[in-house]
């Protein structure tokens, strides 16, 4: 027996799902049915311009996934059109996001897994200090000083200010990798839920460092361009930041 396919990760569903040539009556019309997950394909790639490599990070699948996922819509599109076929968009393995699991129908519960969902990103190993807080407010930064600014994306941060709330003092969190390199988003952000931090105020932040980090219900903020670590966590007091609802980056 087959098994089922993990789930795509979709970030738009289309307000129009059905289309239809002009002349051709609805009793001997034929169609083909577009997945959502490759409705998604098509948007990231020919609508938003990204890269291959890009579009199957957002749908958080592997390229060879992602270019048969594409390169099976495109077949089906220029069927429709070539033979005069309606497309309708309905069905397939996707994800909304947001804890919302699309097969069981339903929103999930805090720290709830979707068990059609598989995004390699487990919390079972991750345990915080019962000797530390888990409130405290990390702001991710350029460089060792609450002068620095904030670091543009969080899959690069070397520095993690943690602000301790209680008592306003600061400690730095480090977590040095190589630029970019794969997985470094995750295991920043495993860093911070084990250092017990409840919020994070950071410019861009990617689709799995983000779920990673909303399954351990830490609140994520924007809002702070070309601000200071100092003058971010101002803002936050001040409830001027943007709590994100999903990935920026």
């Amino acid at each position: 027996m087959a098994r089922e396919a993990k789930c795509r990760r979709v970030a738009f569903i289309p307000p129009v799902k059905a289309f239809k040539p002009v002349g051709v009556p609805l009793s001997s019309l034929e169609e083909v049915v577009l997945k959502v997950e490759e409705i998604e394909a098509i948007r990231l790639k020919n609508n938003l311009n990204l890269e291959q490599e890009e579009c199957a990070q957002m749908m958080q699948i592997s390229r060879p996934t992602f270019q048969r996922i594409l390169s099976e819509a495109y077949a089906k599109v220029a069927d429709a059109l070539s033979n005069g076929k309606g497309i309708r968009i309905e069905g397939g393995s996707y994800c909304l996001g947001n804890g919302y699991c699309r097969r069981r129908d339903s929103k999930l519960g805090p720290m709830e897994n979707c068990e059609f969902y598989d995004a390699g990103l487990e919390l079972q190993q991750l345990k915080q200090s019962e000797n530390l807080p888990n409130n405290l407010l990390a702001v991710a930064a350029v460089s060792t000083s609450t002068e620095s600014l904030l670091e543009a994306r969080f899959g690069r941060c070397n520095y993690f200010w943690l602000w301790h709330p209680d008592t306003g003092a600061y400690s730095l969190l480090e977590k040095p990798h190589e630029d970019g390199a794969p997985g470094s988003g995750t295991g920043s952000a495993q860093a911070l839920i084990q250092a017990g931090v409840g919020s994070l105020v950071v410019n861009h932040i990617g689709p799995k460092a983000f779920m990673l980090l909303q399954r351990a219900n830490i609140a994520v903020y924007n809002g702070a361009e070309r601000k200071t670590v100092a003058e971010a966590i101002k803002l936050f007091q001040a409830q001027q930041l943007t709590k994100l609802e999903q990935a920026n980056n």
